[in-house]
């Protein structure tokens, strides 16, 4: 087998397993486990154990600060506030390649999902950190599984030569320019979070999640281009999942689901492994449809609703994020002649 045939199966069996037993169950927001395991097996290698116990306990510690937010701080928007302003500073500037993989995004998720959460009843805060915690959990365990059971050096069976040596992790900028793009990140988000906070927005909550992760996530590139491919994965996923309700409501049994997500997923793998201009789209494609599968297949929902409506927060996102940064860029340094857009192909 070639490393692309291995990665594919990997990553097609990995999620359909996630899928099968998540939806076989059906605990807690079960349908996030399939989306935490797509981030686990897209990574090339398993993370380690010991990198993966980091993740978890960053990600409890930002879920009990989302709780501490939401039953202390809530209700108190000069203090609630401030402090978000200094959470946002301390996760985006500690945003390094030494840090565990995608801790940034869910130390982001654990402060603001919880705390929005809050906003539409009492309990739903506790439900939601929960859930979340538990399907990490599960989403940790399939990428384990499937790493171990599918592991790259399978490849080599073929006479595929070996991987080279690691490349050098990129090296971070100077200190003031970290503190500088912290800050501008966080005044962005802070801003997002108030809007969404204050009208209680909480139908819309991706949106203000979308934004947190496009300021501030790690060699994020949140140009018109990035903007684009955002919504072209989406529609991917979108187009996916409307066929797929289709063909779910006329055959509404789980082995029908299960062959058909097989053959869904087994799809999306092709195209990101195969390379191509829209392979990175597909990624966040396979996300989308994993999303939309979870909550269209819910009670009184419908997939086409959901599309538009996801399609529409992650434009709105977009644009919020792009103009956020200019603006922010130009109140801080109103004399210096300068291109804007570059600023979001940083690198930290």
């Amino acid at each position: 087998m070639t490393l692309q045939t291995v990665q594919t199966f990997r990553l097609a069996f990995g999620v359909w397993a996630a899928i099968a037993v998540s939806y076989g169950v059906a605990w807690q927001l079960s349908f996030i486990t399939p989306v935490f395991a797509t981030i686990f097996l897209m990574i090339p290698a398993w993370i380690g154990w010991r990198m993966a116990i980091q993740l978890v306990a960053r990600l409890i510690f930002s879920l009990m600060l989302g709780l501490v937010i939401s039953e202390v701080f809530l209700d108190f928007p000069a203090i609630c506030m401030p402090l978000y302003g200094v959470l946002f500073f301390y996760i985006y500037y500690n945003d390094t390649p030494s840090a565990p993989p995608f801790s940034t995004l869910f130390m982001t998720l654990g402060i603001t999902i919880v705390p929005m959460m809050g906003l539409s009843g009492a309990g739903l805060p506790q439900f939601i950190a929960m859930a979340i915690l538990l399907n990490l959990g599960f989403g940790l365990f399939f990428g384990w599984f499937f790493h171990t059971l599918l592991p790259n050096t399978l490849a080599k069976q073929s006479g595929q030569a070996s991987p080279g040596k690691k490349p050098e992790p990129p090296s971070l900028p100077p200190r003031e320019e970290r503190v500088r793009l912290a800050f501008v990140s966080t005044i962005v988000a802070l801003t997002a979070v108030a809007i969404f906070f204050f009208f209680n927005l909480v139908a819309y909550a991706f949106a203000m999640i979308q934004i947190c992760f496009m300021v501030g996530a790690a060699n994020s590139n949140a140009t018109f281009q990035v903007l684009k491919a955002n919504a072209i994965a989406c529609c991917i996923g979108g187009v996916a999942i409307i066929i797929a309700f289709n063909l779910l409501v006329a055959v509404p049994t789980y082995s029908f689901l299960l062959v058909l997500t097989l053959l869904i997923v087994f799809f999306f793998s092709r195209k990101i492994y195969e390379g191509g201009p829209y392979a990175g789209a597909f990624i966040s494609g396979l996300t989308t449809f994993l999303v939309l599968l979870g909550t269209s297949t819910m009670v009184d929902k419908v997939a086409g609703t959901n599309f538009y409506l996801r399609i529409g927060q992650i434009l709105f996102a977009g644009l919020f994020a792009i103009a956020g940064i200019i603006l922010v860029e130009h109140l801080l340094r109103p004399g210096r002649k300068r291109r804007f857009l570059p600023l979001f192909s940083r690198s930290r």
